[in-house]
């Protein structure tokens, strides 16, 4: 095929084609741009609602936190004081249980003179004098006290019979004995 047509109207032709798809070009330009910029306002959107969650979650976090942090202050002041009261119990000496785990080992026939009991002298040698009515009560309260938890250390210090004795306990002891401060509490 030959062209005919004038030069300047090819000219023209070509333009206009150039023309057209430079339309199409800024068209779709346009519309990749617009596209661009909905995708950048959408996500600036979710951005900015993740942002205030996030803010809402930290501000309740915090709140959270500033009633557990009570808690834990009122758990650390308990707990110093159980461990005040620990050291105090562990301190502490059942006297009465003393009295009365030295009753339970002294046999019938033997009563006690004198008993000095004190903070300084648990898990120390202490002496304990005592009246029996025969020796054989004096055999019973050694294996008594020998195998009672509360005391230890038994020491025989002195045996004497009284022979004018007018109570009815003409034998006088006088032992050394150590309580023992665990047996003791």
């Amino acid at each position: 095929m030959i062209n005919l047509l004038p030069y300047e109207t090819k000219k023209q032709i070509k333009a206009a084609r150039t023309n057209t798809l430079l339309i199409r070009y800024l068209f779709f330009l346009i519309l990749a741009a617009t596209f661009l910029g909905a995708a950048s306002f959408a996500s600036q959107m979710f951005l900015s609602d993740s942002k205030i969650s996030a803010e809402q979650t930290i501000a309740t976090n915090r709140t959270k936190s500033d009633s557990y942090l009570s808690v834990v202050n009122q758990s650390n002041q308990i707990s110093a004081k159980i461990s005040t009261a620990k050291n105090i119990l562990d301190q502490q000496i059942s006297y009465s249980s003393i009295i009365t785990g030295l009753g339970s080992v002294i046999p019938s026939g033997v009563v006690v003179d004198g008993l000095s009991i004190t903070n300084e002298t648990i898990n120390s040698p202490i002496t304990i004098k005592a009246h029996a009515k025969s020796s054989a009560e004096v055999t019973t309260l050694k294996s008594n006290i020998q195998s009672s938890s509360l005391f230890s250390g038994y020491d025989l210090q002195s045996l004497s019979t009284n022979k004018n004795d007018t109570t009815g306990y003409p034998v006088v002891i006088s032992i050394g004995i150590t309580i023992n401060k665990g047996a003791a509490l």
